[in-house]
């Protein structure tokens, strides 16, 4: 035993005090305990036949340039069947979007077009090593009920259209201090509030 056996009788009264979750998230970070206040949790995790799992670490953010855009753009006009996901609303891809992306999932959503040669409807589109993953996480009963609250939502907000090519196909970009808007079309960037170039 390392240390002082009165402070280490100690650790193991004040973590019989504890209850079963409270041990467990302490033991979650138990590399941040002494050596001799993890032998004392380890015996009161075993007296009680508790078990640690490891929480899942939180997907990494990443920003995507508009490179990075640009390219998925162009990949999702092509992107194999089972790359694309579509959905009834723009609701519907935005919500499943948010859950993929929660994931770690790089994804996209291509909202109804207008043309008249393609009358598919909203849609999300991941890449090939992550559409298994992507149909898993779509199929999933949370999945379906992100599907139905977004369907439940009112469609008091529309996206607006560009002033400039009145293409459909606005994307925002930022929300401090206005609403700063890019058409995918043209590449024109307005502010919500005063509908005019960015410079």
């Amino acid at each position: 035993m390392i240390g002082d056996a009165a402070q280490y009788q100690d650790l193991v009264t004040l973590y019989g005090t504890y209850g079963d979750e409270e041990l467990i998230e302490l033991g979650r970070g138990m590399g941040d305990l002494t050596e001799m206040a993890q032998e004392a949790l380890k015996g009161e995790l075993s007296r009680r036949g508790l078990k640690i799992t490891p929480v899942a670490a939180p997907a990494e953010v990443r920003v995507l340039t508009d490179e990075d855009l640009a390219d998925m753009r162009t990949y999702a006009e092509s992107a194999p069947a089972e790359c694309i996901f579509d959905f009834d609303t723009d609701n519907a891809a935005s919500a499943a979007y948010y859950a993929l992306t929660r994931e770690g999932i790089d994804a996209i959503v291509l909202s109804q077009s207008r043309a008249k040669f393609d009358n598919r409807g909203p849609r999300v589109v991941v890449t090939p090593k992550d559409a298994e993953r992507a149909a898993a996480i779509l199929s999933q009963p949370a999945a379906d009920q992100l599907r139905s609250e977004a369907e439940e939502v009112p469609e008091e907000f529309a996206l607006p259209d560009c002033p400039v090519c009145g293409s459909e196909e606005t994307l925002l970009e930022s929300v401090d201090p206005v609403n700063q808007w890019r058409c995918d079309h043209c590449g024109h960037t307005w502010l919500e509030e005063t509908a005019s170039p960015m410079k």
